[in-house]
């Protein structure tokens, strides 16, 4: 049973709110499970004390949202040192070891115990190592939900309520420029992930002080991403990550509309949940509900959170429209309106915390993106079972074979020959998977690279006609921001080709061992950086003729008063009262047909200058894609070639020890065969349990899935 913190009542041990008074027993699950923990700060007797809970501090800006409004009278800003916060929390909740498994896991967990139990009983220590990772697969998940939308919405502050620890910045002024993914760990951390340099695939990963996690997420503290920065990870001990659960910040620099959207939506594709920030100031605009439509498309586990429930007295007619705008679009997602500010300023008192809206939430978040997550991972270890329970079966059954009927033995050790000799192949190193591999993956490197480059030529020329119909001194900031998402787009869809492409080579390399390519490992997670959103263009600026104006202006007055004056040089004195009105109108039209000459000439010297900087961008971009996606395709061919290795090993393996069996079995002598048969039908009955456990396990979850 579970004891709930806030009223005491006992719960199961499964449930994951009160039944009394609806608390969110995770929250309180540290606490529950030990005596009053020691906070190890250091006694100040000048200073009053740092409190365990601080929810109200981690208001900076306003309630339910942070940095997205201003601060005003009902709600003033706080001044708060989230590192502080963050390592009194992590004294109080350290957490108690291994992360509780999964209550919808753990028979299947059992049954990987017992395969492994089996496999080492039968000398296969290479069966129990594939059961050993997928044990790790199920517990060691990570479950990433990205937390998305236009900025100045409180994504941050929500994420900061959903862990009641002051983890992301939030400040009026503040917004979120790059990723924050908040994770499970015992000890609390953050760490830095950038860009990597030179010939390295990886990223560079440095430690970050808690108190300036701020400093380089935020926009005031990295600007421009002048760190070069893919995100910041922080590591806390909070019990609703236990299950796996990350959450992650999102920038939302320049909106939806934008290449900070384009990356972010392009990510979505590697969350297993989106959290859709919108506020209850006004309903949900055209580009939400069109930027929500193309998540679901890349990650079906979504919910429109709305925020700000208690500033806005409409919030619940905002929340009707906001439902219906999302089934006129045809778009099966809940409206979950919530209160950042209520949720922070709960301190336990059950009718705050429902009125906040935040266990409808968190209900959805474990609920439905953890469960769904944690099912496949789940399924991909049941998988594992079969393939393991086919290795184990086979020498048994070859050799209870044998002794049924000694008289096919011929037939069966010929059958098993053949079985071997294909094993055999299948784990050499000129083996027909490992060619059909190399040349897959390098075809696959130059169907990506030809892809790219098409569908960037495109851009320069549909870039190119933008500049040439009007003047880039005028047009230049929005052909920048069109080139960039444009570009950005593209680099998103050259992405999801080439994951696309990786998937289905891994299926057709997969068929040389009968088996599915949701089997085994496929494209390697890759996205575009938000740093592709960084990469400088050309300023308007940098687009003019170096000489400037006044130089043109003083060549075209010369042309123009040159054949005026020498006019009146030759056809002077007497003529002078004739000439000169002459030679004034003539400088005059010279001058302005000069003059326009001129601009035009400038025009064009912009027009030039804007598509050479336009290329060059272009060719920036195209770089960094190129080598993402080959890094990318090295790391999918290794974890491919790794993984259909250790199969190919198995199945030698296999076919050995029933080769072994099965000419061990003929040897036999009569009065021993009989003892044999027992012992293998005891073996046999053995792994056919194993596999009816695991067919009742596959149900049981389906009945749980609905």
């Amino acid at each position: 049973m579970t004891r709930c913190a806030n009223c005491g009542v006992a719960n199961d041990p499964d449930a994951t709110f009160c039944q009394a008074c609806h608390h969110f027993l995770a929250w309180e699950e540290a606490e529950a499970r030990r005596p009053t923990p020691v906070v190890h700060i250091e006694a100040q007797p000048a200073e009053p004390p740092v409190p365990v809970l601080a929810p109200r501090a981690d208001l900076s800006a306003r309630a339910g949202d942070g940095p997205d409004e201003p601060a005003d009278a009902d709600h003033p800003v706080v001044e708060v040192d989230a590192s502080e916060d963050l390592e009194v929390r992590a004294a109080v909740d350290p957490g108690d070891g291994d992360p509780p498994e999964p209550a919808m896991a753990r028979t299947v967990l059992d049954t990987v115990a017992t395969g492994r139990r089996l496999a080492l009983a039968s000398g296969r220590e290479d069966l129990a190592e594939h059961l050993a990772k997928a044990r790790a697969n199920v517990l060691d998940q990570v479950i990433s939900v990205a937390v998305v939308g236009e900025f100045k919405r409180g994504k941050s502050t929500l994420v900061n309520a959903i862990l009641q620890t002051a983890v992301c910045p939030v400040d009026a002024d503040i917004v979120t420029a790059v990723p924050t993914m908040v994770r499970y760990g015992e000890q609390i951390g953050a760490a830095a992930h950038l860009e990597p340099t030179g010939e390295s695939a990886e990223p560079l990963i440095e430690d970050v002080p808690l108190s300036e996690v701020g400093a380089y997420v935020s926009e005031v503290g990295n600007a421009g991403n002048r760190r070069r920065l893919r995100m910041v990870e922080v590591v806390l001990p909070r019990p609703i990550l236990r299950s796996g659960l990350s959450l992650i910040d999102t920038p939302g620099v320049g909106g939806l509309d934008s290449a900070h959207g384009v990356i972010t939506l392009g990510a979505l594709s590697q969350a297993q949940g989106v959290l859709f920030v919108t506020d209850a100031s006004q309903e949900l605009t055209r580009p939400e509900v069109d930027f929500l439509k193309t998540a679901l498309a890349r990650c079906p586990n979504a919910a429109c959170v709305m925020t700000k429930t208690d500033l806005h007295m409409e919030w619940r007619r905002i929340a009707k429209i906001d439902e219906q705008h999302l089934r006129d679009a045809g778009l099966d997602v809940p409206v979950i309106p919530v209160s950042s500010f209520l949720r922070l300023a709960a301190d336990g008192d059950p009718q705050v915390l429902v009125e906040s809206g935040f266990p409808g939430l968190v209900d959805f978040i474990l609920g439905t993106i953890v469960s769904t997550a944690t099912a496949q991972r789940i399924e991909t270890a049941e998988r594992e079972v079969d393939f393991i329970a086919a290795q184990l079966e086979e020498p048994l059954r070859a050799e209870q074979a044998v002794l049924d009927q000694p008289a096919q033995a011929e037939q069966v050790v010929e059958r098993l020959d053949d079985a071997h000799r294909k094993s055999e192949r299948l784990a050499s190193p000129t083996a027909t998977w490992q060619q059909m591999l190399t040349d897959g993956i390098q075809d696959l490197v130059a169907d990506v690279e030809f892809d790219l480059q098409e569908r960037l030529r495109t851009v320069m020329r549909d870039v190119e006609g933008i500049i040439d119909e009007g003047d880039p001194k005028q047009t230049w900031a929005n052909i920048e921001v069109w080139l960039r998402k444009t570009a950005i787009s593209v680099a998103v869809e050259n992405f999801d080709r080439m994951e696309q492409k990786a998937y289905e080579l891994a299926q057709s390399v997969a068929s040389a061992f009968d088996m599915g390519a949701d089997s085994v490992t496929s494209a390697a997670a890759v996205g575009a950086s938000d740093s592709l959103a960084n990469v400088k263009m050309a300023t308007a600026a940098s687009l003019e003729n170096p000489a400037g104006k006044i130089a043109s202006m003083l060549m075209a007055g010369r042309t123009a008063t040159l054949v005026p004056m020498l006019l009146v040089g030759a056809l002077g004195g007497a003529l002078m009262p004739i000439v000169a009105p002459i030679a004034a109108v003539l400088a005059a039209g010279i001058g302005q047909k000069v003059i326009r000459d001129e601009r035009r000439r400038q025009v064009a010297y912009r027009r030039q200058q804007a598509k050479s900087a336009a290329r060059k961008y272009v060719d920036e971009v195209a770089f960094m894609v190129s080598k993402d996606s080959r890094d990318a395709l090295r790391i999918t061919q290794r974890a491919l070639r790794d993984d259909f290795q250790s199969r190919a090993a198995a199945l030698q393996r296999s076919s050995e020890a029933a080769l072994h069996a099965v000419r061990s079995a003929v040897a036999l002598a009569p009065d021993e065969r009989a003892a044999r048969s027992d012992e293998l039908a005891r073996d046999r009955a053995a792994v056919v349990e194993l596999r009816t456990r695991r067919s009742h396990d596959s149900e049981s979850l389906r009945v749980v899935n609905g």
